[in-house]
């Protein structure tokens, strides 16, 4: 069901890319004991979810906050960081992103905005993880504004 549900938003996944956990904290410890190696960079919106931080710091992550505006993390900020942290010969294992109703923000990401974010992503050779618990708890509005 999960699969086919993912499909249906525009993912092409299979079984095997599904994993089960006990709640979101749960899945982020797995993902910064699977990808962090201690003095890794992890970028993220400035704020950014205290859960997440914790369990990236609890892997050796070194955090770097990106500001954010009424849109979420500004793009050229990030694109500045992964050039500053690239230029002094900085490890970037990937951004960390809550793209919608942020916490601790509250902000949503217009889809053009994360383009942009995943642009970066791309011409750096970056990660992304998405932590998007909300998405589907929506009272207004659409993604797209």
């Amino acid at each position: 069901m999960l699969v086919e549900r993912h499909n249906r938003q525009g993912l092409n996944i299979g079984i095997e890319n599904v994993v089960i956990t006990t709640g979101s904290q749960q899945a982020l410890d797995l993902i910064a004991r699977i990808f962090i190696d201690p003095g890794d960079h992890v970028l993220c919106g400035l704020p950014s979810y205290l859960g997440g931080i914790n369990a990236f710091i609890s892997y050796g992550a070194k955090m770097k906050g990106i500001p954010l505006d009424d849109q979420g993390m500004k793009p050229e900020e990030l694109e500045k960081k992964v050039i500053s942290l690239k230029e002094h010969g900085k490890k970037i294992k990937f951004i960390y992103s809550i793209p919608d109703f942020q916490n601790p923000a509250g902000i949503t990401v217009p889809e053009s905005r994360r383009l942009k974010i995943i642009e970066i992503a791309e011409k750096y050779d970056l990660l992304i993880v998405e932590d998007s618990p909300y998405r589907e708890i929506r009272f207004e509005g659409n993604l797209n504004k």
